[in-house]
């Protein structure tokens, strides 16, 4: 028999998963689990250890399930790369600065244009600490 528990998720992460469902008939904990690239935890054949896609700028590779931290302006932002996309707040973008730029608001309460490499913390799936992730790059 399967334990089943509850847990809170946001309403970016509930999106994600509903996008990740086939059907309606899907569950939305199969859509999770091919998310995670678990398999079909019913045939251990199928399980996979594969990864999604990573996102990859110059030197700099953030494997799929990096979590991303930014503060700005006392607010704080967090996203994960999901199959190489920036996924913030609601919002896909393809770069840090892309997401930076989605998703800042100045204290006038407009938009502004930063360099996201300057702000963005990241968290590797096995990482223990925030890293800058300026201090990635070469």
């Amino acid at each position: 028999m399967t334990n089943f528990r509850t847990i809170s998720i946001d309403f970016d992460v509930h999106k994600i998963i509903e996008l990740e469902r086939t059907s309606f008939s899907e569950s939305e904990n199969d859509a999770l689990r091919r998310l995670l690239s678990l398999g079909d935890p019913h045939n251990i054949d199928t399980v996979s250890t594969k990864s999604k896609k990573a996102w990859t700028d110059r030197e700099v590779t953030l494997p799929h399930g990096t979590a991303l931290l930014m503060k700005y302006n006392g607010r704080k932002y967090e996203g994960v790369i999901c199959d190489g996309e920036w996924f913030v707040e609601g919002g896909e973008y393809n770069s840090p600065s892309g997401a930076a730029i989605g998703v800042a608001i100045t204290k006038n309460g407009t938009k502004t244009h930063l360099n996201g490499k300057n702000y963005w913390y990241v968290k590797r799936p096995g990482d223990t600490d925030w890293t800058l992730i300026k201090e990635l790059y070469n």
